[in-house]
């Protein structure tokens, strides 16, 4: 017999009994084992006794560290046996789920969605339901540059593309729905913001925000221009929606953060370029907790800047570095309705999961 053929054998031999293996499997357990399922206990999200906190003791804290995602196992994600018999079988190495350059992160309904420009695909880590899945492509394309994300009461997926100059709609299972937009319309849309009835689309080299209806995806109106008066943007980037309908936005070039009602209309702004507390060097991120208080990214200060509205600095969580709480590059922030705070920290190749902790 040729090798070739002997080789044909095998594989047709050991794909003959992993076959009876998971008929075996379905007929025990009644579901299937292609999932990559969550344990019941989440290692990976219990609270320790080490998290760090700030600002220092004894001073009391107001943000503690609550843990890094890295990859699915991370959270307590595991292959099914019969992922990892085939992985194992064909000498792959098990990088599906790593992360390889996070840039914008969103969380809904016990579910973290992460943009990854380096693998160009969207992780989606699955609390709830005990899941690891990905999205990669539309029906008829492939992701080249995921940035922004973001996600509906309906657990629809709303996330920008820069170099297709699209943005793309996905339902909660991950099926494509829609695009809004496109390359015509858009020169590079990044950060994206969504409220019941209407979608915010930072066109960073458009220097503007396009506001489309939700209801039926139509463009309604922009502001901005490129300049360095209030309301205008030298290239914004991230944009944050909080439940008073205030936009928050990055200006990146400008060096400052703007806020504006949800007409587009300036209210205020603060930062300015420097390199002391309280200025700006390289803002990204932008996300605000249910007190009001704002939090910036900076990819060179690596670290995540706490606002009052007026500007004044609360407080500074991060260090450059890769211990827990440190961070080289952040990008992408979020805050969720529990005031839990999820930043893409992109060099070190991970989430890391903050608490804001109220005054009680």
């Amino acid at each position: 017999m040729k090798m070739g053929n002997l080789q044909l054998s095998v594989k047709k031999s050991f794909f003959t009994i992993m076959l009876c293996c998971l008929q075996a499997y379905v007929l025990i357990t009644g579901s299937g084992c292609a999932t990559s399922e969550i344990q019941p206990q989440d290692p990976g999200l219990l609270l320790r006794d080490d998290r760090p906190v700030w600002p220092t003791p004894p001073q009391k804290a107001r943000v503690q560290y609550l843990t890094s995602i890295s990859r699915s196992s991370d959270t307590g994600i595991k292959k099914s046996w019969v992922k990892r018999a085939l992985d194992a079988f064909f000498g792959k190495e098990e990088s599906y789920d790593i992360l390889l350059n996070p840039y914008g992160v969103s969380a809904y309904s016990d579910k973290i969605y992460v943009t990854d420009t380096g693998a160009r695909l969207l992780h989606v880590f699955d609390m709830k339901n005990n899941k690891y899945s990905q999205i990669r492509k539309t029906e008829s394309e492939e992701f080249l540059s995921p940035i922004g994300i973001a996600v509906d009461s309906n657990e629809e997926i709303y996330m920008t593309d820069s170099m297709l100059r699209k943005v793309f709609v996905f339902d909660k299972t991950g099926k494509y729905l829609r695009e809004i937009g496109n390359p015509e319309l858009f020169k590079r849309p990044t950060g994206i913001a969504i409220d019941e009835e209407r979608i915010y689309i930072v066109d960073t080299h458009g220097h503007h925000v396009l506001v489309f209806n939700k209801k039926d995806s139509h463009f309604i109106f922009s502001f901005g221009k490129n300049g360095i008066r209030q309301g205008d943007f030298n290239y914004p980037t991230n944009i944050f929606i909080d439940k008073n309908r205030y936009l928050y936005i990055t200006d990146a070039m400008n060096f400052r953060v703007q806020i504006f009602d949800r007409d587009g209309n300036f209210l205020s702004s603060f930062g300015k370029l420097g390199n002391g507390s309280g200025n700006l060097s390289k803002p990204k991120g932008i996300a605000a907790d249910s007190e009001g208080h704002i939090y910036v990214a900076d990819a060179h200060f690596d670290n995540i800047q706490i606002f009052e509205r007026d500007g004044r600095l609360l407080l500074a969580i991060g260090k450059t570095g890769s211990g827990k709480g440190e961070m080289i590059l952040p990008a992408g922030i979020f805050i969720d309705d529990k005031d839990k705070i999820y930043v893409a920290d992109s060099f070190n190749r991970r989430i890391q999961i903050f608490q804001y902790l109220k005054e009680r």
